[in-house]
């Protein structure tokens, strides 16, 4: 005997804890229920509510009541409604007094209408159990608004950089984001989604569908925000993208004259005999008659310039006979050489000054800026 009572004693203590166990689950399906619900998840806040009301969750009648006007709910939100009223009847008839008021953001378009038509149904509620009070219009959510998260003005590398934006919709809300041209704004060059109750930023690398990175100049980035009731917001800002300035050296000047030797000598035959010569000879053609001892020969000449024009002529083709004189160039191999080696080295710099700037050109980060208001 002794022993059949301890037997029967350890199974009541196992059915005990067990059927706490149960009750403590069926809350915690009740409050992730009530959590997907909250999140615009009806079909994950169904699945939760079927196992609480499951014949053997163990459920109490307060959370079999709860758990049957959650259940409703979720099933209205998927526009089932004649499972909806199923569901809140079975509510109704465990705590005819039950109300949802405080439940109509859940479900804002004809909650209260469903349940009080199948309260109205049940017939009125006993004299012992005070009777419904007239719902108050519970008021109706804000409108779905979207905001945009972008630096106002960034530097950006070619490789590894991503330019964050943010979608911010002000209520549980998928969200898709979208960059296009001004030019085609209905063909995007780059989109990226979030689902709803997702807060996280997402990452554009500046690069098209084909992967190459867009060149410079305006586009649009376009946030749409949808909610699980359809109601959709969008916003909408302009970037101006471009290359940031590249750290670039200038060209040296042209070389100068004097950073050239010259490359040949000039000879020159001009004799200054003969210029001297010449001019000998017009002086003595002057003063010929003087010198012979006879200026009888210069009697009456004195207004004659006959000789001075003689002795200057002689004097000319003297002068003549020197500038005729002619010259040579003879090169200088050394100096030719040198000024060759000096204008390749200049060309040398130049090319690889010009090669490095461009390819530092080519490097050069993106800056992307945020006009102010929609475009």
């Amino acid at each position: 005997m002794r022993l059949q009572a301890a037997v029967i004693g350890t199974l009541l203590v196992g059915l005990h804890v067990h059927a706490a166990r149960a009750q403590g689950d069926v809350a915690s399906l009740i409050a992730a229920a009530r959590a997907n619900l909250e999140q615009f998840n009806p079909d994950s806040a169904s699945a939760f509510l079927e196992r609480a009301l499951a014949p053997n969750s163990g459920a109490t009648k307060a959370e079999r009541t709860r758990a049957y006007v959650l259940y409703g709910i979720a099933q209205l939100s998927v526009k089932n409604v004649s499972t909806a009223r199923q569901a809140f009847r079975q509510a109704l008839e465990l705590s005819p007094a039950e109300r949802v008021d405080s439940l109509e953001f859940l479900e804002p378009e004809d909650l209260l209408t469903v349940f009080n038509s199948e309260r109205i149904a049940l017939g009125p509620v006993p004299q012992s159990q005070p009777a419904p009070v007239s719902p108050t219009p519970a008021p109706q959510p804000a409108a779905l608004t979207v905001e945009l998260g972008l630096p106002a003005d960034t530097v950006m590398p070619l490789t590894g950089g991503r330019l964050v934006i943010t979608p911010k919709p002000s209520r549980a809300a998928s969200t898709v984001v979208s960059v296009a041209s001004p030019a085609a704004p209905a063909v995007p060059i780059w989109t990226d989604s979030l689902p709803a109750g997702v807060t996280w930023s997402l990452g554009w690398d500046l690069r098209g569908r084909d992967g190459a990175l867009v060149p410079p100049g305006r586009y649009t980035v376009t946030a749409t925000a949808v909610d699980s009731a359809g109601t959709s917001q969008h916003v909408r800002r302009t970037l101006v993208i471009s290359r940031a300035a590249a750290d670039t050296q200038p060209l040296p000047p042209a070389l100068p004259r004097s950073a050239f030797l010259p490359e040949a000598t000039v000879v020159s035959h001009r004799s200054a005999t003969g210029l001297l010569l010449g001019a000998g000879l017009g002086a003595a053609a002057a003063m010929l008659p003087s010198v012979l001892g006879r200026p009888e020969l210069n009697k009456g000449l004195g207004g004659d310039g006959t000789a001075y024009l003689v002795a200057g002529s002689v004097a000319i083709a003297g002068v003549i006979a020197f500038i005729s004189g002619g010259s040579e160039r003879h090169p200088l191999p050394d100096n030719v050489r040198r000024n060759a080696e000096l204008r390749q080295q200049d060309a040398a710099n130049r090319a690889a000054i010009a090669a490095a700037n461009a390819r530092a050109l080519e490097a050069a980060p993106m800056r992307v800026r945020v006009e102010g208001g929609a475009p």
